[in-house]
């Protein structure tokens, strides 16, 4: 870490036992990206916010499950709705359903977080556009606990198109990738429900990726990068 890091970073006054539970987690060992994607264990999340604004919005709640060994481990999942004072705006209300009372009863963000860090160790996440997540859990992981997440992100926005381009859906949606393989969440917009269908979607894809001789972490890594180098030299862009 550079002096001008250093400088610069944010200095966050932790409740008490929490910079031990901080320090434990950042002593985990990482994870190899030479995984085999036979036996890799991944974490797929999801987020609701208050917007998409990943300077103002605020997250709200956190969904995750797990995949091991090709398979959705049923149970082993962590959902969260983090204590907020109620500034959302009804029209968000409407899609995620998190209201004021749920909102003002949800945990305090840093349990949420912390317990968040400890569910997910150093497992490299998974999510459809990842990006939106990893802004938001950074942004409050930095202002709540006083660090960033370096954990590995597969995006399956980018990564989808690669392996099914039959499909000729470049620039899809979640609904729509889950309506092409007949699968759909129980609710959406509900951060657990959409990471458990977000996981269903990440299984047909590592199948696809498998058939494809994509057998790794990073491999899968590399093929979602390309395909975001090649959307933005083509300026197709966009979420």
């Amino acid at each position: 870490m550079s002096w001008f890091t250093r400088l610069f970073r944010p200095h966050v006054e932790l409740p008490p036992g929490f910079a031990n539970r901080v320090a434990t987690w950042k002593n985990l060992p990482g994870v190899s990206e030479n995984v085999p994607l036979r036996q890799a264990r991944c974490v797929v999340v999801d987020v609701e916010t208050t917007g998409l604004d990943t300077r103002r919005d605020r997250l709200l709640s956190i969904g995750a499950c797990v995949v091991e060994a090709l398979r959705v481990r049923t149970g082993e999942n962590y959902a969260s709705i983090l204590c907020r004072e109620a500034t959302n705006r009804r029209e968000n209300i409407v899609i995620h359903g998190i209201g004021p009372q749920a909102q003002a009863a949800g945990q305090p963000p840093e349990e949420s977080l912390m317990s968040f860090l400890e569910f997910i160790g150093k497992r490299p996440l998974v999510a459809f556009h990842a990006g939106l997540d990893q802004a938001m859990l950074d942004r409050d992981l930095r202002a709540t606990l006083g660090m960033r997440l370096h954990n590995a992100w597969i995006d399956l926005a980018l990564l989808a198109p690669v392996l099914v381009p039959e499909a000729r859906l470049p620039q899809a949606s979640l609904d729509e990738w889950l309506a092409y393989f007949g699968l759909r969440a129980h609710v959406r917009h509900r951060a657990m429900d959409d990471a458990l269908a977000t996981g269903e979607l990440f299984l047909v894809l590592l199948k696809r990726a498998l058939a494809r001789g994509l057998d790794t972490v990073g491999s899968l890594l590399v093929a979602a990068e390309a395909h975001q180098r090649k959307v933005l030299g083509c300026g197709i862009g966009g979420a």
